[in-house]
């Protein structure tokens, strides 16, 4: 469906989908651990959207607050903001 779409940059209409996976390692291949359909007119730099992301795919892995546990986190240099960091 349309539901939550929007016009697009290229005068489209649709989504501006963001996604988290997990990395399995050389032997696993990857998992989609969350997803957001934002609307075609999201920004790409905007960092609540990749807080947000990234707390989802750690409620996934059931990697919630643990003080000092430090887990690797990789974005796309839309995501590399201040507020994300």
């Amino acid at each position: 469906t349309n539901e939550g779409a929007a016009p697009t940059f290229k005068k489209g209409f649709g989504y501006h989908p963001l996604t988290a996976w997990f990395d399995h390692g050389p032997d696993g291949g990857g998992e989609c651990a969350a997803l957001v359909l934002r609307p075609g007119n999201a920004g790409s730099n905007t960092a609540a959207d990749h807080v947000e992301i990234i707390r989802r795919a750690l409620d996934q892995a059931g990697l919630g607050p643990r003080p000092g546990r430090r887990v690797l986190v990789r974005i796309d240099g839309a995501g590399g903001t201040k507020e994300t960091t």
